[in-house]
């Protein structure tokens, strides 16, 4: 693959859903790659056109440009840019070349039931000696355990390399859904910068088949919300405080929104978490990445220990066993009368 090629689809990879002219392109490879220029992608960008990877869509006196879901080979040409960005990581990085061949070897097996693992924000977490995984997985019958496992593999490799190790486990339906959502959520900021380590193809084959099933995948920046958009959600998923006036606002996903409640340390938005557990279907393990993300994890699972003696689920069990055995988080203590107090109030 040409270098400007795969700059182009780099850049066109990081900004799925948005509607980027050649000029866009080009200041994006610019910001990118520290290196663009106008022509040299304007003449490129029609070579593609012209053998059906990318389109060029016309509207009014502009013209956008998207990856062509339909093209054959989309899958193995932006698994290629995959690749390159690997290698070009490990020229970066060359003392991660074990962590990343470890990780590869020891999930290839079939038992973990995993399509594709990505690096997110490689870069600068390798920077911080960390890493952050995504696991994109395929619906099993025993999909519960198989997660536990896979967290404990990735447990037993961080110990064994000296490197934190954080991983969000996802099916496709799960990913899609997010990406597509109204609501906003990182997982949309997270795949602006990510290298898909492990099944690159699969990982591309998943978006490429939403998109031509006419799903919007969308990724943006991930704004941290305001008091307001808290407020909001929280109205919005079942929990409204007396004397809240609605005003214009933006919604977030229950994940995200939690994780900022609990960051935010407000002991009268806190009160509000088990609640919003109980009226609505969380995803835990992105609650408990972002909760161990931004060292909220003991705090989560004091208030999940507490849910837990009021109304359990086979879900929330689980999100207990992870955080406390697999992790080895300590629970801040949560106060289990105001919780069960609370939730008898808004019927959860």
């Amino acid at each position: 693959m040409k270098q400007i090629t795969f700059r182009i689809l780099d850049a066109m990879a990081r900004s799925l859903g948005k509607q980027l002219s050649i000029s866009g392109i080009t200041r994006s490879m610019e910001q990118i790659h520290k290196n663009a220029f106008y022509k040299n992608t304007y003449d490129e960008i029609k070579e593609l056109q012209q053998k059906g990877i990318i389109r060029i869509n016309e509207a009014g006196n502009s013209s956008f440009l998207s990856l062509n879901a339909s093209f054959s080979g989309i899958t193995d040409i932006m698994a290629e840019t995959e690749i390159i960005r690997k290698r070009s990581l490990l020229e970066h990085f060359p003392n991660k070349a074990i962590i990343l061949s470890d990780i590869e070897s020891e999930f290839r097996k079939g038992v973990y039931f995993i399509d594709s693992i990505s690096l997110i924000e490689p870069e600068r977490n390798f920077r911080l000696n960390r890493a952050e995984l995504l696991f994109i997985k395929r619906t099993s019958g025993n999909e519960e355990a198989s997660d536990e496992n896979i967290l404990i593999k990735a447990m037993e490799l961080e110990k064994r390399h000296g490197i934190r190790i954080d991983c969000l486990l996802l099916n496709e339906t799960k990913l899609i859904e997010m990406l597509s959502a109204d609501e906003a959520n990182q997982i949309k900021a997270m795949l602006m910068d990510k290298i898909a380590i492990c099944s690159p193809q699969a990982f591309w084959a998943v978006l490429m088949q939403a998109m031509q099933e006419g799903r919007r995948i969308l990724l943006q920046e991930y704004i941290k919300p305001k008091e307001d958009d808290l407020m909001h959600n929280m109205a919005r998923l079942g929990y409204r405080e007396i004397g809240w006036k609605p005003g214009k606002a933006i919604d977030y996903s229950i994940e995200p929104l939690i994780a900022e409640i609990l960051a935010k340390g407000s002991a009268r938005m806190t009160e509000a978490v088990p609640i919003l557990l109980a009226k609505n279907r969380a995803n835990y393990s992105l609650l408990i990445f972002l909760c161990r993300r931004a060292r909220l994890a003991g705090k989560l699972l004091g208030i999940l220990s507490a849910m837990k003696k009021v109304k359990s689920s086979k879900e929330l069990e689980m999100a207990i066993r992870i955080i406390s055995g697999i992790y080895g988080e300590k629970a801040i203590k949560a106060d289990e009368k105001s919780i069960r107090q609370k939730m008898r109030l808004y019927s959860a």
